[in-house]
Order: structure tokens, then C-alpha cells, then sequence
């Protein structure tokens, strides 16, 4: 009765831990900068058509795949990128590499032929200011201003088909708006939160869709 009482006891400290943890995560990932937008839309099931300012991501693209076979790739190659796998440019560069800051939200296109995987860059950086890519696989580009039509949920990083759910969410919202889909536009996926850290109920996922005004 004892032991058991111990065992009960410390199961009930380390779930505390874990997700005292996660929470700290989750208030960590929050506080991260993110890509400025403005709303234009609220329309049914939660989907919200935002107008995003331009900003420069590093990019990995991977063949055709699942999706989180493909997100693993790419976010190793981008990870690696940020953390110091770069090369500093100028003649006077005080070290040979630099890390990034983080930034949110790690950013997914999906389509036919490839999964694009791509994190943010700091506002103040640009992409002159930017080290090189050592890794061959990571590039530097700029996204420019758009319009995205997004639906967001909790949960752990999703599935391909629960991807295909979502943007068929969105796509049903945008009928019956004055905004429509851009024809042949990826499927966009963000997580802003880390996957292994933060509790799945607190993460925050999104899919969406570039989107035009209609005529």
C-alpha cells in the first residue's frame, strides 16, 4: 500500500513536470516574433482571410511525399541553418557563422511534386544581411505581400489527411465569399509551437490557401 502510494506519487510529480514544461514552451513560442498580417475576413467555421506583409524565409524543398515525411527533411535541413550551419559573408566578418532567432511560425506548402519547408527570418534581417546557406538544399527567398485564407486548430502536428480536411474547410468557407482560392495554390500548413515540448492541446496549427479577391 505504501509503494503504491510512492509510485502514485511520483507519476502525479512528473506529469506536473511535464507539463509545467509545456507551458513554459507555450508562453516561450508565443513570445516569438511572427510575420505582421491584418484581417480582412471572418467567415463561417472559423476561417479568416489575412493580408500578410513581405518578409524572407529559408527554404528546403523535398520530392513528393507524405507530409511529415517530408516536414522531418526539410525541418532538419532549416534547423540545421539557424543554429549555425551558415556561412557569414563580408571580407570583415567577426566569425565564420551565426545563429538565427527563432521565429514563428514554421511554415509548410504542399503540392503535387513538392513539400516546401520554410521558417521565418527576423524582421531585421535581410537578405543581404543573411549568412549563406552551407547546407545545398536550404535557400534564401523572399515571400511578398499576399493574401491567405486560414482555419486554425489544436493538436498534434497533422496528418496529410488531415491537412486535406482542413482545406476543404476553407475552400467551403471561400464559396460563399468574396474571396476565392488562387488556382493552383499549395496547401499551406504553419505550426507555431514545438511539437515535442508543448502538450498537444495547447499547439496551434493552421492550413490554408493563397487567395484572390474575386472580380
Amino acid at each position: 500500500m505504501l509503494l503504491a502510494r510512492v509510485l502514485g506519487g511520483v507519476v502525479s510529480a512528473l506529469v506536473g513536470l511535464r507539463y509545467g514544461l509545456g507551458l513554459y514552451a507555450w508562453r516561450v513560442s508565443n513570445a516569438l516574433e511572427r510575420p505582421r498580417y491584418e484581417t480582412l475576413a471572418q467567415l463561417d467555421g472559423g476561417v479568416e482571410v489575412r493580408r500578410y506583409e513581405p518578409y524572407n524565409v529559408a527554404e528546403a524543398t523535398m520530392p513528393a511525399k507524405t507530409q511529415r515525411a517530408a516536414s522531418a527533411a526539410g525541418f532538419r535541413a532549416c534547423a540545421g541553418y539557424i543554429f549555425g550551419k551558415n556561412r557569414v559573408r563580408g571580407l570583415f566578418a567577426k566569425a565564420a557563422s551565426r545563429p538565427m532567432a527563432m521565429t514563428a511560425p514554421v511554415r509548410m506548402e504542399r503540392s503535387a511534386r513538392a513539400t516546401r519547408m520554410s521558417f521565418v527570418m527576423a524582421r531585421n534581417e535581410s537578405l543581404r544581411s543573411l549568412p549563406a546557406p552551407e547546407d545545398a538544399v536550404v535557400r534564401l527567398r523572399p515571400v511578398p505581400a499576399h493574401a491567405a485564407a486560414f482555419v486554425r486548430f489544436s493538436g498534434p502536428p497533422p496528418s496529410d489527411a488531415r491537412v486535406d480536411r482542413e482545406r476543404a474547410r476553407v475552400e467551403a468557407a471561400l464559396a460563399d465569399s468574396g474571396y476565392a482560392a488562387v488556382a493552383g495554390a499549395p496547401t499551406l500548413t504553419y505550426g507555431y509551437h514545438d511539437p515535442f515540448a508543448t502538450p498537444n492541446l495547447l499547439r496551434r496549427n493552421e492550413v490554408g490557401v493563397y487567395v484572390r479577391p474575386r472580380a
